[in-house]
């Protein structure tokens, strides 16, 4: 008897054992999966961590997102949003986490996306603006001060070179404190240099105008204060336009969409511009709204000096259209980019990609598929010939060079007695709509 009680806990030993391996070997064989790169798992992966990332699940959502990042960081429409993603998935573990060490871990590893994200996305031909991302890294960093105290002293230096690539779009309260900082760590003579600068860069800017001359001390740590001081005035100020935009400017830079979108009924019905409708209707792009998106930009043009800004509009609408899968109502918007201004060689990359877009959407990879990756070639190539801008050359370089090897092979050519030079239209079945010809490369 205590023989067979013996041998029966040997027996449930080993079944338990048993278990835990295969268990460990079928994590192992998941884990091994997902690190693989594999085209046909893109669409899987990306669908899974965006469904949990929706929901607010980031810790499930964080193996499938680096897979994306590492295997197809451009999917689905060439733009920046995974990496943005990738740093909203890390604040919010870190706004989750308990301890203090973990939480400031979360925060480095969003911080590393700032600080290498934008290296990445150009070897990876992906659309992002630099200033957005220079900008942004400086309000996470002012806006962890208190995880991240050793790093605050970088905040100022960070938004002077977001400064220095686009000064025009940085508001007066980042000129002040870009001064503040200056000031706070003696750099009195570099002070004064930048506000030689801002002085040339903002005539005629009140507001800015009276910071450089009067400096009165005024200075604001936190665009939370600032918010408040705002708010303040406005109270006193009803009408004061000028206040309203400032204040709208910060609800938007901190992210505080239903705060924005309220001040921004109140701007457009009283002071509307058309740099007001295109600033609300990016931001309704951004969040997914594009029917309002569009409505808001082709209103933008109504408005004085909303032509000015044609292109601009035109190309944001294509995107638009393109979020919702109309390609043909993206191209017609891209091609009017592209009249308004020849120059605007983005519009002809938009162009290229969403020919690759249709390829990949059409349900075949046949010779005839593999041919309109020639047309889309003619456009990246149109791109980085007549663009004098070395990013936007690279750009349209890699997307030639990212879509070379899906050109039908010479065996190809071959089969369907195809010579280079030939005229080759590309005008049937799923991409009647395109109605353009190439020549075979």
């Amino acid at each position: 008897m205590h023989n067979r009680l013996i041998k029966k806990a040997h027996l449930l030993f080993s079944m338990l054992m048993l278990s835990a391996v295969w268990s460990l070997l079928a994590s192992v064989n998941t884990a091994q999966a997902q690190a693989e790169c594999n085209t046909d798992d893109v669409p899987m992966n990306y669908s899974l961590y965006a469904e949990d990332f929706k929901n607010g699940g980031f810790e499930t959502a964080l193996p499938y997102l680096r897979w994306i990042l590492k295997c197809a960081p451009d999917y689905p429409s060439k733009s920046d949003r995974n990496f943005r993603r990738y740093v909203e998935l890390f604040e919010g573990l870190a706004t989750a986490a308990e301890d203090a060490g973990t939480k400031r871990s979360f925060l480095d590893s969003a911080l590393a996306v700032y600080n290498g994200g934008p290296e990445q996305m150009s070897k990876a031909g992906i659309n992002f603006e630099l200033y957005d991302w220079t900008f942004n890294k400086g309000r996470f960093l002012q806006s962890h001060a208190e995880e991240m105290p050793e790093l605050q002293s970088e905040v100022g230096s960070v938004y002077l070179e977001a400064y220095n690539i686009d000064h025009s779009t940085l508001q007066n309260y980042y000129i002040n404190f870009i001064i503040f900082d200056m000031v706070t760590k003696d750099n009195k003579a570099d002070a004064v240099d930048f506000m030689d600068r801002v002085e040339v860069d903002f005539a005629g800017n009140a507001e800015v105008m009276t910071t450089i001359e009067t400096w009165r001390g005024q200075l604001f740590t936190s665009p939370l204060e600032r918010m408040a001081f705002l708010e303040s005035q406005i109270v006193k100020n009803p009408n004061d336009g000028e206040l309203k935009a400032e204040l709208l400017q910060l609800y938007m830079d901190e992210k505080m969409r239903d705060r924005a979108y309220e001040m921004a009924e109140t701007v457009m019905k009283t002071s509307p511009t058309s740099r007001l409708y295109r600033t609300i209707a990016k931001m309704r792009l951004d969040d997914g709204d594009t029917a309002d998106a569009i409505k808001l930009y082709e209103s933008s043009m109504a408005l004085p000096g909303g032509s000015e800004a044609a292109k601009e509009v035109y190309f944001n609408i294509g995107i638009a259209h393109q979020q919702e899968g109309r390609l043909a109502n993206a191209r017609t918007q891209f091609k009017l980019s592209l009249k308004a201004d020849p120059t605007f060689t983005q519009a002809l990359i938009a162009i290229g990609d969403l020919y690759v877009t249709a390829v990949q959407g059409c349900g075949s990879f046949e010779r005839e598929d593999r041919a309109v990756y020639w047309l889309a070639a003619d456009y990246f190539d149109r791109a980085a010939s007549s663009s004098n801008v070395d990013a936007i050359k690279n750009q349209a370089k890699n997307r030639v060079n990212s879509i070379r090897r899906f050109f039908p092979s010479a065996e190809d050519k071959f089969f369907k007695a195809w010579s280079p030079g030939d005229k080759y239209a590309v005008d049937f079945g799923c991409y009647s709509w395109i109605g353009e010809s190439t020549s075979v490369r």
